[in-house]
C-alpha cells in the first residue's frame, strides 16, 4: 500500500463524525491490513486509488467505505459539483430526482434532494420507485435543468450509482460528464452542503406517474394482446407496478409474476446479477414459465430499462438476443406502421455501431433511413434530440442496442423497458394469430435477409491492475492490429477515438469480409472488457462455426496478455 492510499485512509478513519457503518467497515479492513492481510490490504488500496468517475452510465460503483465507493460522501461531493455546473451555467432552477430498489438508493435520492433545495434549486422527486425512463420523461415534463436516477441500472447487487440527465431527458454527453467532474474534483469531501438557501420540494404522485405511463401507452400498436399469456419477473427492481400495468392496459390478461422476485430488494437474493442478458437470472423465470406454459418470458432489470425476452416454441423456452429482439421489433414496427399507414414520410430508425446490421438491410425494404452512433443509449438520445432541432421529431420510429434496449417513441430519450415490454407481447400477438412464434418469425427473416448472429465476450479486470492491463491490451490493439484471427483475415481497421465520423470513443473494430468482424471496447460501467464478434453467412452452422473459432481465439489472445 502506497503512502497516498494510506494517508486518505488514515484521514478518513480519523473522522469523528463518519457514519458508523463506514466506520465500522473501514476499521476492520485497516485492522486486517496493519496484521499483514495481503486482501485486505489490496481491498483499501481499491477504495482509494482514485474517484470515481462518470462513464456511459454515469456515476457508478460498489457501496462502502472510499473515494472510489458509492456513499453519501461520494453522493455529496458529486451533487455539489453538479449544482455548480447547473448554477455556472444558468441552466434553469430545478432537478427531477428518481431511485430503483437498489441498497441505499432511496437514501442516497434523499441526500439528492436535500443538497439540492439547500442550494436554492427546486426538486421533483418520485414518491416510490420508479423506472430509469420515468425520470427521462420527468425531466421534460417538468423543466428541469438536469435529472437524477439513482441505480446501478443491471450491475451486480453490491453496487449503486446514479445516471445524470440533461434538460433534454438523455443522459449527459462526453463534453457534459467531464464539465460536471471537472466542478465535481473542485468539491471537498466531507464538505457541508451548502444550506444558505431553501428550494422547494416537490413529490411527484400519481398525476407525474400516470403521465408517464399514458405517454409509453400512446406508442401501442394497437394489438389485442388477450390472447397472450406471459411470464414476468422484475427481478426485484422497479419495473413490478409500471409492466403490469402497461400490459393490462394492452389487454394481457394471464400474467405470472415470478413471487420471489416480484417486490424491490436490494440485495437480489435469487439473482445477484440482476441482468437480464443473462439466463442465469432468467432461472426462476424460466421456471415459472414452463410451469404455466406461457407464450413468452419477460424479464427487467432493476430500473426497468431493459428487457430480456424467452419465447415458447416447440415445447421449449429459447432465449433471443437482443440483436435479434431488436431486429424482430424493426421489422415489426416498419411493418405494422406501413400496413396502418402511420409511417412518416421520412422514417429513421437508430442503432448503435456493435449492434446487429441486420436491421438495416430491412429498413431498405420499408425505404427508412438507419443511422449508426457510438455504445451507449444516451447517444441515440442525442440523436432524437438533434432530428428534432431540424423538425424531424415525428420521423423517428424505433432505437436499439445489443445489451438488451429499445425506444420507439420520443417522449423519453432513453431505453425503455415497460416500453419494449408492451411492443414484445403485442408482436407476440400480432404472429399468434397467424399461427407463428417469434422464432419462426425470426427464421423467416433470415431466410430473406441471411443468417446474422453476434456474440459478446467480457472479460473482467477488477482494481487498480485491472484498470492497468485493459488500457494496455486497448493501446496495443491500436499500435499493432491484428491482421488476422483464426485464419480469418482482418480487411479494415477503425479506431473510433479518433473521432472522423462520430464523437471519439475508447472503441477499435476490426472489419472483415461478408459483414463480418469484431469490435474490443472497456465497459463503462464495470471494471471489464468487452469484445462484440459479427458473424454472417447463408446458414446457422456456418455462422456459428465462424463465432465459435473468433471466439475462442480471441478468449486466448487476451488470456495471453493477461499472463
Amino acid at each position: 500500500m502506497n503512502k497516498s492510499i494510506e494517508g486518505k485512509a488514515k484521514s478518513w478513519l480519523s473522522r469523528q463524525d463518519l457514519d458508523i457503518d463506514i466506520k465500522e467497515e473501514l476499521t476492520t479492513l485497516w485492522e486486517a491490513s496493519l496484521k499483514g492481510d495481503q486482501m485486505a490490504q489490496e481491498e483499501i488500496s481499491d477504495r482509494f486509488y482514485r474517484e470515481l468517475s462518470f462513464g456511459t452510465g454515469g456515476l457508478r460503483g460498489k457501496l462502502g467505505a472510499g473515494t472510489n465507493r458509492m456513499n453519501r460522501y461520494s453522493v455529496e461531493k458529486t451533487t455539489m459539483g453538479l449544482v455548480a455546473y447547473i448554477k455556472e451555467n444558468c441552466l434553469g432552477s430545478s432537478v427531477a430526482i428518481g431511485y430503483d430498489s437498489r441498497n441505499k438508493s432511496l437514501e442516497f435520492a434523499g441526500i439528492v434532494a436535500e443538497i439540492i433545495t439547500g442550494a436554492g434549486l427546486d426538486a421533483f422527486l418520485y414518491d416510490t420507485l420508479m423506472p430509469a425512463p420515468a425520470l427521462s420523461f420527468a425531466v421534460r415534463l417538468h423543466g428541469c435543468a438536469m435529472g437524477i436516477m439513482v441505480t446501478a441500472s443491471h450491475n451486480p447487487a453490491e453496487y449503486n450509482g446514479y445516471k445524470v440527465y440533461n434538460n433534454r431527458g438523455c443522459q449527459v454527453s462526453e463534453d457534459e460528464a467531464n464539465k460536471i467532474l471537472a466542478l465535481v474534483e473542485k468539491q471537498e469531501w466531507f464538505a457541508s452542503p451548502l444550506k444558505c438557501e431553501s428550494g422547494k420540494l416537490t413529490m411527484m404522485g400519481e398525476a407525474s406517474k400516470n403521465a408517464y405511463y399514458d405517454a409509453v401507452y400512446g406508442e401501442s400498436t394497437g394489438i389485442d394482446c388477450g390472447p397472450v399469456s406471459v411470464a414476468y419477473t422484475p427481478l426485484n427492481g422497479a419495473g413490478l407496478i409500471p409492466v403490469l400495468g402497461i400490459l393490462k392496459r394492452i389487454g394481457v390478461k394471464d400474467i405470472y409474476v415470478v413471487p420471489e422476485q416480484e417486490f424491490p430488494d436490494g440485495d437480489f437474493p435469487t439473482c445477484p446479477y440482476p441482468n437480464p442478458e443473462k439466463k442465469e437470472a432468467l432461472a426462476l423465470g424460466l421456471a415459472l414459465a414452463n410451469k404455466k406454459k406461457t407464450d413468452i418470458l419477460l424479464a427487467t432489470d432493476p430500473d426497468s430499462d431493459r428487457l430480456g425476452v424467452a419465447v415458447h416454441h416447440e415445447g421449449q423456452y429459447h432465449l433471443p438476443t437482443g440483436n435479434q429482439i431488436g431486429v424482430l421489433l424493426t421489422d415489426y414496427i416498419c411493418h405494422i406502421r406501413k400496413t396502418q399507414g402511420t409511417m412518416p414520410k421520412n422514417p429513421y430508425i437508430v442503432r448503435t455501431v456493435v449492434t446487429t446490421k441486420m436491421g438495416d438491410e430491412i429498413c431498405k425494404k420499408y425505404g427508412v433511413r438507419v443511422v449508426t452512433t457510438l455504445t451507449g443509449f444516451k447517444y441515440i438520445g442525442s440523436i432524437i434530440g438533434e432530428e428534432e432541432d431540424q423538425g424531424r421529431e415525428d420521423d423517428y420510429i424505433f432505437g436499439y442496442e445489443e445489451s438488451y434496449g429499445y425506444l420507439s417513441g420520443t417522449y423519453v430519450r432513453d431505453k425503455d423497458g415497460v416500453n419494449a415490454a408492451m411492443l414484445v407481447c403485442e408482436m407476440v400477438a400480432y404472429y399468434k394469430d397467424q399461427g407463428k412464434t417469434l422464432m419462426d418469425r425470426l427464421e423467416e427473416l433470415h431466410k430473406e435477409y441471411g443468417y446474422y448472429r453476434n456474440h459478446l465476450l467480457d472479460f473482467q479486470f477488477p482494481g487498480a491492475k485491472g484498470m492497468e492491463t485493459m488500457s494496455a491490451i486497448m493501446e496495443d490493439l491500436r499500435k499493432n492490429p491484428l491482421k488476422e484471427v483464426h485464419g480469418h483475415m482482418v480487411t479494415g481497421f477503425v479506431d473510433y477515438e479518433e473521432g472522423m465520423v462520430l464523437p471519439p470513443s475508447n472503441l477499435v473494430e476490426f472489419v472483415m469480409d461478408n459483414d463480418r468482424g469484431f469490435a474490443v471496447r472497456p465497459s463503462g460501467t464495470e471494471p471489464k472488457l468487452k469484445i462484440y464478434i459479427f458473424g454472417t453467412g447463408e446458414s446457422a452452422e456456418e455462422v456459428e462455426s465462424f463465432l465459435e473459432e473468433m471466439s475462442q481465439a480471441l478468449s486466448q489472445w487476451i488470456k495471453n496478455r493477461e499472463a
